[in-house]
């Protein structure tokens, strides 16, 4: 179950979990309407826990319960493997404050609940969910690897995003 896999990760899921959730806002997968809300949401809730202190992803029981057959996870990670070693040589803890830091993860925690609540709104444009997920997407890596130079990229990327969605 899916719940086994959330707690065999434990204090770390924000990161594995955003980075799934980005990703899926980057690839055209994101753009068909309804699926940037909906991960939206998720992402909002998200960042509700990271606000509150919880340590480790909390996810309700029939998503807990949910099964993934074995075969699809075994792909997965097969597909992701090389990827994540690229990532591995790149990514290292640094600038750890900004990836660890409790004013940090309260600011990524903040634009997760107004990223995601404005995805529910404004995800039906195709430009933006790529364009939200981007910024996700290096947050994830920074928490999950202790980057704080992708944390900041991901502060940086926030701004194109921001611009579309004000001119909108």
């Amino acid at each position: 179950p899916l719940g086994d896999v959330v707690e065999t990760i434990g204090p770390q899921g924000f990161g594995p979990l955003l980075l799934g959730l980005a990703a899926l806002l980057v690839l055209p997968f994101g753009m068909i309407p309804g699926v940037g809300g909906a991960i939206g949401l998720i992402m909002a809730v998200i960042g509700i826990q990271i606000m509150r202190g919880r340590r480790g992803v909390w996810l309700p029981g029939f998503i807990r319960r949910r099964c993934m057959p074995a075969r699809h996870l075994r792909r997965a990670c097969s597909f992701l493997r090389p990827r994540m070693q690229w990532l591995s040589h790149r990514l290292r803890p640094r600038a750890t404050p900004l990836a660890e830091g409790s004013v940090s993860l309260r600011i990524i925690a903040l634009l997760l609940i107004l990223l995601g609540l404005s995805m529910t709104v404004l995800g039906a444009i195709p430009i933006l969910p790529p364009l939200m997920g981007i910024p996700v997407l290096f947050f994830a890596l920074g928490l999950t690897t202790r980057d704080g130079a992708a944390v900041a990229l991901g502060y940086l990327l926030l701004l194109p995003a921001i611009y579309v969605a004000t001119t909108m």
